[in-house]
């Protein structure tokens, strides 16, 4: 119940996009149903979400408004979690690339099989492929970027790098994503060489609500933006790292220690 700020459109639909991509990616689901149980799962919450904000009032539709990046985000990542666990691996689903006058060898019907890549056929694998591939689509996006739209993310650091300058770039990171309102601030601290550990500290997060609840329910993927980017830049570092998520009332922190 405390004021966010807005977050950059391109910069929203980034995290929203990546998240979805990774979906269609692994192949789980048809992304027709995938599409319809997001939506049904989203009309259903959004009553109760809107009163428990009451005098407060989300701009629905508004991707920018943090109170309604919070609550569709919540919903994409709830969607997920609920049909991970019950991951298909043959399926028929509405080609929406095929142009609807032209004959399509693949999909003449407008429907299309997709089988899922064999070597994922464990759906107990899935949530950390989706946090891994979700999270480096946003560090792609944020250094390289995004459909136009450049943010000015920092690159990989060297191999060998001290710890010193991999954190350099962490923070780098950080600041790009509150520059587009992710969060009112961003630390980057107690950096420790000794442990090869550091702690990242959000204030007022525009997944605040959503990732409170999500990480409360014990949700098998948590929409933590900042968590997957700074892991998805670790690892295009050539590091590997452990991290510990803590929600508090008016943000999160999450200590990282490095293992590579």
């Amino acid at each position: 119940m405390f004021p966010r700020r807005p977050l950059n459109s391109p910069f929203a639909v980034l995290l929203m996009r990546s998240a979805y991509e990774t979906v269609d990616e692994l192949d789980f689901i048809p992304m027709n149903d995938f599409q319809k149980k997001f939506w049904k799962l989203r009309a259903s919450e959004q009553e109760a979400y809107k009163l428990q904000y009451e005098p407060l009032v989300p701009r629905i539709g508004d991707i920018s408004d943090a109170l309604y990046f919070d609550f569709i985000s919540f919903s994409q990542f709830s969607t997920i979690a609920r049909e991970i666990p019950n991951g298909q691996q043959v399926f028929r689903e509405f080609c929406e690339e095929c142009p609807r006058e032209e004959y399509c060898e693949e999909c003449p019907d407008g429907w299309r099989v997709v089988r899922r890549d064999a070597s994922i056929s464990d759906n107990a694998l899935l949530p950390a492929l989706f946090f891994a591939k979700t999270g480096d689509r946003i560090f792609t996006g944020l250094r390289d970027g995004f459909r136009g739209n450049q943010f000015g993310g920092p690159p990989a650091a060297p191999p060998g790098a001290p710890l010193s300058e991999v954190v350099a770039g962490v923070r780098k990171l950080m600041d790009v994503m509150v520059e587009n309102g992710y969060a009112l601030k961003a630390e980057v601290a107690d950096v420790d060489e000794a442990s090869r550990s550091f702690v990242v500290r959000l204030l007022g997060p525009a997944n605040l609500w959503g990732e409170t609840s999500l990480n409360f329910r014990r949700s098998p993927v948590v929409n933590c933006y900042d968590v997957m980017a700074v892991d998805a830049y670790l690892r295009a570092s050539g590091r590997a790292g452990t991290f510990e998520l803590t929600p508090n009332p008016s943000g999160c922190e999450v200590a990282w220690r490095l293992t590579a």
